[in-house]
């Protein structure tokens, strides 16, 4: 019989007796130290292309209005509704939140029930 518990579904991840908290501390800061290498550079240029695109849709939107998404219908209340609707639900959600830790006398809930209230504050 063992006289400590090991897993018999797989090997400990740190074995030997040359693994030191200086070791793992460099083992981890090396990506970081060394320079990126092609691939994070390809990744590097889509996301900034990819931030590039966001910026210019956005900027293209605020100045032609939302027609340039294809919305030409002559429905004038469908984006106040829309968006009313919208905040109505984020202020609703957190008295929900809020009531229902009370319910349920959660000790815990005071933090959460700051940011739920806040929430819906903002939201109203």
């Amino acid at each position: 019989m063992s006289s400590h518990n090991e897993s018999i579904l797989r090997e400990p991840l740190m074995t030997g007796k040359d693994i030191t908290y200086a070791k793992i501390t460099d083992d981890i800061l090396l990506p970081v130290e060394n320079k990126p290498n092609k691939a994070w550079w390809i990744g590097f240029t889509v996301a900034v292309l990819g931030a590039l695109l966001w910026v210019v849709s956005v900027s293209y939107t605020f100045w032609t209005g939302i027609g340039a998404w294809g919305l030409n219908k002559t429905v004038g209340w469908a984006w106040d509704i829309t968006d009313f609707v919208w905040w109505v639900g984020i202020g609703h959600a957190g008295t929900l939140i809020s009531a229902v830790l009370l319910i349920f006398r959660q000790n815990w809930r005071n933090s959460i029930n700051r940011s739920a209230e806040a929430m819906t504050i903002f939201a109203v």
